[in-house]
């Protein structure tokens, strides 16, 4: 992270949470909100914002991944071909991404270097 960014705090994290919650109108009416309405949406906000912040993530980790230099079936020549947009079951639900693709002709294969990482 750059030096010159300011680094957010968990309590002006929480705070921001709180008010994109109360401010959405999701919890807008929280006077009356019981404690399992309040869990719920805070509960799905965060799983929305943990699967973005994955999806950014796996974006920088493919920009970061190494391009083959040849087939690692037979060895060929690989051929870039746009990226192409993929998903993923995570355990605060789908994600989804772009990553790189080379193909194969020989072996008519396609690959996905990034996603290789992926992988459990």
């Amino acid at each position: 992270m750059d030096s010159t960014k300011k680094k957010l705090s968990k309590d002006e994290i929480e705070d921001a949470v709180v008010k994109m919650l109360t401010d959405s109108g999701q919890l807008a009416d929280l006077g009356n909100a019981n404690l399992d309405a309040i869990e719920n949406e805070v509960i799905d906000s965060i799983d929305a914002i943990t699967r973005d912040v994955i999806s950014k993530l796996l974006g920088k980790q493919a920009d970061q991944t190494e391009s083959p230099e040849c087939c690692p079936k037979c060895g060929g020549e690989l051929c870039e071909k746009p990226s192409q947009g993929r998903s993923m079951q995570s355990r605060r639900g789908r994600i989804h991404f772009k990553c790189d693709v080379f193909r194969c002709e020989a072996c008519r294969l396609d690959f996905f270097p990034s996603v290789q990482n992926t992988r459990l």
